[in-house]
């Protein structure tokens, strides 16, 4: 096994407390090996984590800023940050949603989602990463649910499918229209993470991105091609979120990522601590999953999350780091 690059989720920015104890929360991270921390800074409601004139500001944020003080001990340390969005998600703390209720999307799956297809809705997820770039310079950004959250059946999406001849309130799976759909839908997407690559090349950072683990399966579910995206190359880091209790299933997922991305990105697979629906694994268990998927090929690991890590498991990262060095 040779050197592996390491990151942890952080599920929300506040998890790293008061200004005083960030500094003791990086160097914890630090001294176990972690290259990369991803902390939440947009998450399902709509306000953020960071100073910015495009959203509202989350009223809890202090004034000493917790994201700028972060990406300034992570530097000191030779660490990165990627600050990590919930890209389309606009639940009620929404400024787009409460000034413009039209563009929401109608999913039954997700309904608290603004329609990823839309132009205006791109802008302004778009025109929110840029401000924070801008003003934090982090050493790259990171994209979260960036899908459609469902088949959206809004106003805009009827409209432009109308004009190709597709009626979406009429498109059955495994029908050609419901093909030409998905491929819209996928192709906006995509269009997405273009433009972002594009932003994050002018800004000289890099770009990272969670994607299901289910491949193909997201392409019709979520419009979510992110092969496609490692074939050309938009962006740095894919990281599968390969949540479950078994090594084996580990295994097997991270082996299909990498035969599917086959050597155009680096995979870092993204495996689950503790989380309701998926595992409750124990330091040696988490352990021994990261071995794996280590030995399978992959280039990483991300944990999710930083708040269900204990100093037990440090203690067995802290262990595997070093039997590989």
């Amino acid at each position: 096994m040779s050197d592996f690059g390491l990151a942890v989720w952080s599920h929300r920015i506040k998890q790293f407390g008061a200004q005083d104890e960030v500094e003791g929360h990086v160097a914890e991270l630090a001294d176990a090996g972690f290259d990369l921390i991803i902390p939440c800074v947009k998450n399902a409601p709509g306000a953020v984590d960071f100073f910015t004139d495009v959203a509202d500001v989350n009223p809890e944020y202090p004034d000493w800023d917790p994201l700028k003080v972060l990406i300034e001990a992570c530097r000191a340390r030779g660490m990165k940050v990627h600050p990590w969005f919930c890209v389309f998600t606009e639940g009620d703390r929404s400024k787009l949603l409460r000034e413009h209720p039209e563009y929401a999307s109608t999913t039954e799956e997700r309904p608290h989602w603004a329609c990823a297809c839309r132009p205006e809705v791109q802008d302004y997820v778009f025109e929110l990463y840029k401000s924070l770039a801008e003003r934090y310079r982090p050493a790259g950004l990171h994209l979260d649910y960036i899908r459609t959250g469902g088949p959206c059946k809004c106003e805009f999406c009827r409209g432009r499918m109308s004009d190709e001849g597709v009626d979406i309130g009429e498109a059955a799976p495994g029908t050609r229209p419901f093909e030409a759909w998905t491929q819209w839908r996928v192709g906006r997407i995509a269009d997405f993470v273009r433009r972002m690559r594009g932003l994050t090349s002018d800004e000289g950072i890099e770009l990272s991105a969670a994607v299901f683990s289910g491949y193909p399966d997201c392409i019709d579910h979520q419009g979510q091609d992110w092969v496609q995206w490692a074939e050309e190359g938009l962006v740095d880091f894919l990281f599968p979120m390969t949540y479950t209790q078994s090594v084996r299933v580990a295994v097997m997922r991270t082996t299909a990522h990498l035969a599917q991305v086959a050597g155009r990105v680096p995979v870092w697979e993204g495996l689950c601590k503790r989380a309701s629906r998926f595992s409750d694994c124990t330091p040696q268990e988490l352990a021994e999953q990261m071995r794996a998927v280590l030995q399978t090929g992959a280039q990483g690991v991300v944990v999710f999350s930083y708040g269900s890590l204990k100093p037990e498991d440090f203690e067995a990262i802290r262990a595997l780091k070093s039997d590989q060095s």
